[in-house]
C-alpha cells in the first residue's frame, strides 16, 4: 500500500510535465508554420508591367507607327508655318474689318448730328414768319404779294411762301420776276428738303 501510494504521487508530477512538453511543442509548431507563410509572402513573384496593345476594328494588334520620314517632317514643318500664317492673315483681316465698321460708324454719328442741325434749321426757318404776316400776305392779290415779297430777303419771302397754299404760293411766284422767283424758290428747297445742310448760294 506505502509502495503504490508513492507510486501514484510520482506519477502526477510526471503527467503535469509531459503535458506542459507537449503544449510547447504545439505553440513552437504553429509559430513556425506562420513564420513560412511570411517568407512564401515574401519571396512572391512582381508581376512586371502589362503591355498596351492596340487593336484594329477586326481585333488584330496594330503596331507603333513607322518613324516618320525626312520628307514628313518637312512637310509638318511647311504645315505649321502655312497654319501660321493663315491665322496672321485672318487676324489682320479682322483688325481691318473692325477698323472699316468703326469709321462707318463714325460716319453715321456725323450724318446723324448733320440731320439734327437741319432739323433745328428748318424749324427755325419755318417759325421766321409769324402768323399774322402770313395772313397779310394770304389776304393780297398774287401781283401785289409778288411786288412786297420780291423786296423783302430771300430767306423771308421763303418762309412767308411755305406757309402759304400751295395754289396761293405758285401763283405769286408766277407774278414775280425769273430769277428772284428761282432764287426764291431755291431757298425753299434747301430748307425743307431733307439731307440738305449745305449753305445756300450767295
Amino acid at each position: 500500500m506505502m509502495t503504490m501510494t508513492i507510486q501514484t504521487t510520482l506519477a502526477a508530477p510526471r503527467a503535469l510535465l509531459a503535458g506542459a512538453i507537449l503544449c510547447l511543442s504545439t505553440v513552437g509548431a504553429v509559430a513556425a508554420g506562420g513564420g513560412g507563410h511570411g517568407d512564401a509572402a515574401a519571396q512572391r513573384p512582381v508581376i512586371p508591367p502589362q503591355e498596351l496593345r492596340v487593336l484594329d476594328e477586326n481585333g488584330n494588334p496594330v503596331g507603333p507607327p513607322a518613324p516618320a520620314t525626312e520628307v514628313e517632317k518637312y512637310c509638318l514643318n511647311i504645315a505649321d508655318k502655312a497654319q501660321e500664317q493663315r491665322y496672321s492673315l485672318q487676324r489682320a483681316k479682322l483688325m481691318e474689318l473692325e477698323s472699316e465698321v468703326g469709321k462707318q460708324i463714325d460716319e453715321l454719328e456725323r450724318r446723324r448730328a448733320d440731320y439734327k442741325e437741319w432739323l433745328a434749321e428748318r424749324k427755325k426757318f419755318l417759325d421766321s414768319a409769324s402768323v399774322i404776316v402770313v395772313d397779310i400776305y394770304a389776304k393780297m392779290n398774287a401781283s401785289s404779294a409778288a411786288a412786297q415779297l420780291g423786296k423783302l430777303d430771300r430767306d423771308a419771302a421763303a418762309s412767308v411762301l411755305v406757309k402759304l397754299k400751295p395754289r396761293q404760293a405758285s401763283s405769286i411766284l408766277a407774278e414775280m420776276d425769273t430769277n428772284t422767283a428761282a432764287e426764291i424758290a431755291g431757298r425753299i428747297v434747301q430748307k425743307t428738303a431733307a439731307g440738305t445742310t449745305a449753305a445756300p448760294p450767295a
